[in-house]
């Protein structure tokens, strides 16, 4: 009866290494394969950590760039009493009145990015120049350059009051944006 036993044992044992090794041949490329999509992986979230970075410090350094010293602070009570003479010349129902105030808040606006140092020919060049990371209004503030642009090269442009009211309430938004009023 040992014998039996003994023989039961050396099968059992024998059969169990082949099942095993059935098993770690199985296994092995399974470890393979999944070592090497965790590489891939976190290869990628590296990558994508360095861009998500490189974006991030971009409105950082925007923000540093326009910071001002004293030295070079914008006259914000001179902006002050310009903006609300364009304020008024909004309300004042006259539509040569909205369109001087289209002109001059896109005029008061592009003084702000010049003294900031964004460099152009003209406040086209400037806006160019900025980045919807910068200034999130970026599409506003082209819709109320044209706006101004219509203003100023086609005469028989008809500006209502509720067009002259949005244009430059975009420019209020972006020169408080900028701290400059």
């Amino acid at each position: 009866m040992r014998t039996f036993f003994l023989d039961w044992y050396d099968n059992l044992s024998a059969s169990s290494f082949s099942i095993m090794d059935s098993y770690n041949s199985f296994i092995f490329p399974l470890q393979v394969i999944s070592v090497v999509v965790s590489v891939l992986f976190l290869a990628v979230i590296v990558f994508l950590i360095i861009k998500l970075r490189k974006n991030i410090g971009e409105p950082l350094k925007t923000m540093e760039e326009t910071a001002f010293t004293s030295e070079n602070e914008l006259p914000r009570k001179e902006f002050a009493k310009s903006w609300q003479i364009i304020l008024n010349k909004v309300e004042s129902g006259d539509e040569s009145s909205y369109k001087i105030a289209v002109i001059e808040a896109d005029k008061m606006l592009d003084d702000v990015l010049k003294r900031i140092g964004y460099a152009g020919a003209d406040m086209g060049e400037r806006l160019k120049q900025i980045t919807p990371n910068q200034l999130s209004s970026i599409d506003d503030i082209w819709q109320a350059h044209k706006t101004r642009n219509r203003i100023a090269h086609e005469p028989d442009f008809l500006l209502t009051q509720s067009q002259a009211k949005r244009a430059v309430e975009i420019f209020q938004r972006v020169l408080e944006d900028l701290q400059a009023i």
